[in-house]
């Protein structure tokens, strides 16, 4: 798999998930501490940094992995990036509660996943606890370049997919708000898997 993964898939319904807060953990909150712990900087300095500097040509794809890594790392005044900031990324991404409903889901609706992340970073992860064989098609960030919210990230899946057959699940209020604006119907994704409840009701299960 490299990203965007296609296979062909009976049901008519579409089931899009995002990866990270869904599926796996979200690394980003480990990354930066892991980066705090190295540069003395705080932990929300960090992220803000992440945010205006880095977020949006990280996950697109326009900065590459090891300029990433060595920008962050001149950005805190380190010399260059331990490895110890990778593997809290890696460590992070373990399987959520919902990863146990995945096999159901995907007898009962086309399974999409739809990521802003880096491929090197969630494939890998997705590989080793085999939770690719269960989607129809992956979407990630770095590979197709559009980001969520923005509507380019979701205008092919939307077309490829009848709205009124379609759920979304994001932890991301935006992303939500974003999809919901095209007319699929969307679900934010809690902490405590609640979220998973919604998308059995929605199947019928």
């Amino acid at each position: 798999m490299r990203g965007q993964k296609e296979t062909q898939h009976p049901p008519e319904r579409t089931l899009l998930l995002d990866a990270c807060g869904v599926v796996l953990g979200e690394p980003t909150e480990p990354l930066f501490r892991a980066v705090a712990a190295s540069s003395g900087l705080s932990v929300s300095a960090i992220a803000t940094l992440f945010r205006h500097r880095f977020r949006d040509d990280l996950w697109s794809g326009r900065m590459d992995e090891a300029s990433f890594w060595t920008s962050l790392a001149a950005a805190c005044g380190v010399e260059r990036a331990p490895a110890a900031w990778r593997t809290a990324i890696d460590q992070a991404m373990q399987a959520m509660p919902a990863v146990g409903r995945l096999p159901s889901w995907a007898d009962q609706a086309r399974l999409v996943l739809i990521s802003n992340h880096r491929h090197e970073w969630l494939v890998p992860r997705l590989e080793a606890l085999a939770l690719d064989r269960h989607f129809s098609a992956v979407r990630i960030s770095s590979i197709t370049g559009a980001v969520k919210p923005d509507q380019a990230a979701y205008d092919r899946l939307i077309s490829s997919a009848d709205p009124a057959q379609t759920l979304y699940v994001d932890d991301k209020p935006a992303n939500v708000a974003a999809a919901r604006s095209l007319g699929v119907r969307s679900v934010l994704a809690d902490a405590d898997g609640g979220w998973t409840r919604e998308v059995d009701a929605w199947l019928g299960s």
